[in-house]
């Protein structure tokens, strides 16, 4: 599935799995997460922070939100707790964007989760909930 997102008048597009099995959710809402590569989000960020939120920063949720909020940007960020097979639980540095379209649908404010890792082998660089 195609995936266009838009925020600090940037865009990118991406190439999205739908994961039946990926239930995170907003906590705060419960509304579906859209989870990406952190580097494919790159382009997206403002040129401050493209330096800052690296895939190693983005190991550490905690210090890379840290960052964030350093750079006048921490309003748009959150912490989201997760878990996942092999993993006892952790967290996630999210960006809530401006506009996401995710194949047909337009959302505003959607959240996005930052993956410190890839996804894929590269057919895919997000993770759209199936559920």
């Amino acid at each position: 599935m195609d995936v266009k997102l838009a925020c600090f008048g940037h865009r990118v597009e991406l190439r999205a799995l739908v994961d039946t099995g990926n239930t995170l959710t907003d906590p705060m809402t419960n509304r579906p997460v859209l989870v990406a590569e952190g580097e494919a989000l790159r382009d997206l960020l403002p040129r401050r922070l493209r330096t800052l939120l690296t895939p190693e920063r983005l190991r550490d949720p905690v210090a890379a939100m840290g960052l964030a909020s350093e750079a006048g940007l921490g309003a748009r960020f959150r912490l989201l707790p997760y878990r996942a097979v092999g993993t006892d639980g952790g967290l996630l540095l999210a960006l809530r964007v401006d506009e996401a379209e995710i194949g047909r649908r337009r959302e505003k404010n959607v959240l996005v989760a930052l993956s410190p890792h890839p996804l894929s082998d590269g057919a895919w660089t997000a993770l759209v909930s199936g559920g």
